[in-house]
């Protein structure tokens, strides 16, 4: 069947410069002009000297086309842009297309002299695939597309208003923050997120590479994290889904949500039934409907205004929409926070998330925002559980950002409402309390006057009663004279007796690991922890560190003697906890953690020396390339260590190295086991270049990375074993001349081969690296290519113009080849589609006799 051809509008661009330069002038044009570069399709043609020297956009908009090509043919913008020439036409869309509906990384190229290539390239290692070789082009930051320069800042705390204009000269300072001037702001209400639009593009992309910021004002340091800002006025409608709110849960075990569903998009023809129906785990009483195909919105709104009444409560109906976000609570299903590194390692994770990482990431407290770079990722993303460890993550799809917005800010206003009511709780608590206090020790004052008094009397009437008997004794006969309770008390000296003194609790000062995170680091320096032991010795106080569960605790408890006085000891307590709350916080003070990223981890710190007795260094993830570290210790060390790592990263030179004399069938094995896709995952900013028609790959980054990319090439090339297939002549000839299909069909099975025909030998040789998928296409070409003739007798009675025209529509098919040869059409190609075709051709050639 013919395909329909749109025409669109190519504009091809003659010049000679870098792939960065050229980049980064277009990305600024199409930021003059107002044209998303989601909306064009560009391609390089490369010269000798890997220059580019062809620039070839193609526009599916005339208005847009003019409108770029008016603004760079001003004279001034051809000179400074170093453009030679400027070439305008019409061309067909279909130049470009997938090799099937399900392939994110396989396109099919057509010349203009109709020449069909294979071409395999991983999503985002280049703005376009209409190229003949696979170029590699630098990416942006996060891969994401925008067309002006605002970048979204998320401070970790809220922005004082005397803070905030030493915050912008921060921002606008090239060394520090990468940035330059800016145009405007913006501050959110929360004063936590700044917008700032810079004058510059290469500013923001200097900030953006940057990305994770710090700044010290006044001992308040601010950590900033720098992203794309959320474009959500982009977001397209999602026919799809609805949202609907106020739903009871008892609705869903009955199903009356379904019978509701399928109502408002209830079609004559009954083709769109529910698929599924998903309860929010962050929004109260509400469900997202997801249908099987899609619906008419007008009509969907309809049916909703006529009925919105369940059981005398009324239904929310809020449209969705196609935003590409994921949701992740701080917080897991049983409300424990969730630490923000955890969740952003884990999301980068492709094995743990079960999806590429993520193109960016905004916090809006208790969330996080992950961008994505489609809503059927985000979908299949929210479809599975997540875990870390023991934590069940909150995880769903945004689909409507205002129903976010106003939970965000309902649950900013309750938060706060909270805060109070719990401050005024523990301020009643503390005064209950310390009433109770001050009557207990009262009371334990009045019970020891009393023992006091009752030992004294006892005392007393124990000497009385010896006196009398020795009396008795001596002087039988003559009484005594009566003494006096008085006198006897003065006989007795009190200081003689030992009475219990008043005691009292120790004063202690507790603070963990959550509070000041900074605690860590006298686990891992020991000197830390002596530092702090001597000067809290100084002060009486001694020192404790303990373990609890994945935190730390320290403690520290008052060693000096203490009154027996209640009034003398509360203000002994208070000065020493005002003390040691000032000495601790003053102590760690002097302390910096910060993370930073590492390009090439391995060259760099093997270069690098630090004392690790003053700073420490800690790897966060497995990666080999871009990783991620945690740098610790004093604060000049921590900087100083910053410095030094920048200054060998940046010294590390880029080699440009190549990999020649490779043979076709070699090229197209080490796209079969995705050579480039594997060297990607290991060395992000690896740049790898398959150039299958001069039969060489090309690669560009550090000395260890070519050599291993080398290594791995060897390791693949050595493993190819081949076997020649014997399927028939004309089977032979369909796959020399329908190579697509076959490499669309060895996809769809996943058999790693590649096939290469011999049309001189009627052979098909099969190359290989593991036998059982070898074995597997063996069996299954042998039985499904098939070849069958049309013969003169068959064609008896049929009209010349006829077997033409029936050669002509049918000859650009897909799976099947048709030739005529001494008056015989040979049909050949894959079985189904052979005998299609043969059955075609008797049918209308009975109704055309």
């Amino acid at each position: 069947m013919a395909e329909n051809k749109k025409k669109s509008i190519k504009i091809e661009i003659s010049l000679l410069n870098t792939v960065e330069q050229t980049n980064e002038y277009l990305n600024e044009i199409l930021n003059q002009v107002d044209i998303a570069r989601s909306d064009l399709s560009v391609s390089y043609e490369f010269s000798e000297q890997d220059l580019i020297e062809k620039l070839i956009i193609i526009f599916q908009s005339n208005e847009e086309a003019e409108k770029f090509k008016d603004y760079i043919e001003i004279t001034e913008n051809m000179e400074r842009y170093k453009f030679k020439s400027v070439d305008i036409s019409q061309c067909e869309t279909e130049l470009t297309r997938r090799f099937s509906t399900c392939s994110t990384d396989s396109f099919q190229f057509i010349n203009e002299d109709k020449q069909t290539e294979y071409i395999e390239a991983i999503p985002g290692d280049c703005p376009s695939f209409n190229n003949m070789e696979d170029n590699i082009l630098p990416s942006l930051p996060n891969n994401s597309v925008h067309t002006n320069n605002i970048l979204e800042f998320y401070f970790d705390k809220e922005i004082r208003d005397v803070d905030l204009d030493i915050i912008l000269l921060f921002l606008e300072n090239l060394r520090k923050s990468g940035g330059g001037e800016y145009v405007d702001y913006t501050l959110d209400s929360k004063k936590r997120l700044l917008n700032v639009e810079y004058k510059s593009h290469m500013n923001k992309i200097k900030v953006l590479n940057k990305r994770f910021l710090q700044v010290k004002i006044d001992s308040i340091e601010y950590n900033i994290i720098a992203n794309e800002p959320l474009d959500i006025q982009s977001f397209k409608q999602n026919n799809m889904v609805i949202i609907l709110r106020n739903i009871q849960d008892s609705w869903l075990r009955d199903e009356i949500i379904n019978l509701y569903a399928e109502n408002l998009v209830l079609n004559d023809d009954s083709s769109n039934d529910v698929a599924k129906i998903i309860k929010s785990l962050i929004f109260p009483n509400t469900v997202y409907v997801q249908y099987k195909h899609n619906f008419d919105l007008e009509l969907l709104k309809k049916r909703y205004e006529k009925k919105n009444i369940i059981n005398k409560i009324k239904i929310e109906y809020l449209q969705a929409f196609a935003s590409k976000i994921v949701l992740v609570g701080l917080f897991d299903k049983n409300t424990r926070p969730i630490s923000k590194d955890l969740i952003e390692m884990y999301f980068t994770n492709k094995r743990r998330s079960g999806s590429n990482p993520y193109l960016s990431i905004h916090e809006r407290e208790p969330f996080l925002l992950l961008s994505y770079d489609s809503q059927e990722n985000c979908e299949a993303i929210c479809s599975k559980a997540h875990k870390i460890g023991e934590h069940e993550l909150v995880v769903e799809c945004l689909y409507n950002y205002e129903l976010f917005e106003n939970y965000i800010k309902e649950f900013s206003d309750s938060a706060k409402i909270n805060l109070a009511e719990q401050a005024k709780i523990i301020e009643n608590d503390e005064k209950k309390l310390e009433i109770k206090n001050l009557k207990e020790e009262e009371n334990k004052d009045k019970e020891i006057v009393q023992s006091k008094d009752e030992t004294l009397y006892k005392l007393i009437d124990k000497n009385n009663n010896q006196e009398n008997k020795v009396d008795e004794k001596i002087e039988p006969k003559i009484e005594d004279k009566p003494i006096r309770d008085s006198e006897k008390m003065q006989e007795i000296n009190p200081q003689n007796m030992k009475v219990e003194k008043l005691e009292f609790k120790k004063p202690y000062f507790k603070i963990d690991s959550v509070k000041e995170p900074k605690i860590k680091l006298l686990k891992i320096f020991q000197n830390f922890s002596e530092h702090l032991a001597k000067q809290l010795n100084d002060v009486q106080s001694s020192l404790e560190l303990n373990t609890l569960n994945d935190r730390l605790e320290l403690n520290c408890e008052c060693t000096h003697d203490l009154p027996s006085v209640l009034v003398e000891y509360k203000e002994v307590k208070k000065k020493w906890q005002i003390d040691i709350e000032n000495l601790i916080k003053k102590f760690f003070e002097q302390f910096k953690i910060e993370n930073i990223k590492i390009e090439n981890p391995n060259e760099v710190l093997k270069n690098v020396q630090f004392d690790n007795t003053k700073v420490y260094l800690k790897k966060l993830d497995d990666l080999e390339q871009n990783s991620f570290y945690e740098i610790a210790g004093y604060d000049d060390d921590v900087d100083n260590l910053i410095i030094k790592i920048q200054e060998v990263e940046n010294s590390i030179p880029l080699i440009v190295d190549q990999i020649e004399g490779l043979e076709l069938y070699q090229i197209r094995i080490l796209f079969v086991v995705k050579y480039i896709r594997k060297l990607k995952e290991k060395y992000p900013n690896l740049q790898v270049v398959i150039k299958h028609k001069s039969l060489k790959i090309s690669l560009k980054g550090k000395q260890k990375e070519i050599d291993d990319a080398k290594l791995l090439c060897n390791n693949i090339l050595n493993k190819i074993n081949y076997r020649d297939l014997a399927i028939g002549q004309r089977e032979t000839k369909f796959v020399a001349k329908r190579e697509i299909d076959i490499l669309n069909w060895l996809r769809e099975k996943n058999l790693e081969c590649v096939l290469m025909a011999d049309n001189d030998r009627h052979l098909v040789r099969m190359y290989y690296i593991d036998f059982e998928p070898a074995k597997t296409c063996k069996n299954e070409i042998e039985s499904i290519i098939i070849a069958r003739e049309i013969s003169s007798d068959l064609k008896q009675g049929i009209s010349d113009e006829f077997t033409r025209n029936f050669i002509q529509m049918h000859s650009n098919d897909e799976r099947v080849y048709l030739e005529e040869e001494n008056d015989v059409i040979y049909l050949s190609g894959f079985k189904t589609n052979v005998e299609e075709l043969f059955s075609e051709f008797i049918r209308n050639s009975i109704l055309n006799q």
